[in-house]
């Protein structure tokens, strides 16, 4: 979502947010597929994404960006 404002038609400021997985959908990581393991079937830890967003701490984001232009 972005909002510009125009001040005397040479000045602008843009405001901006993005939000990734903003409702914390908990994004499971591989299965343990060890038949004897205890958690055989389950996962025990987070999944990642893809490369900024690689690490599992990033199951939540929320950036907000501001851009003035003259």
């Amino acid at each position: 979502m972005a909002r510009t404002f125009t001040y005397r038609e040479h000045l602008k400021l843009t405001l901006s947010v993005s939000s990734r997985n903003l409702l914390n959908h908990l994004n499971p990581g591989p299965i343990i597929g060890t038949l004897n393991s205890p958690l055989f079937g389950e996962s025990n830890q987070l999944g990642g994404g893809f490369g900024a967003y690689s690490d599992g701490a990033n199951n939540r984001r929320l950036e907000v960006q501001a851009r003035f232009a003259f």
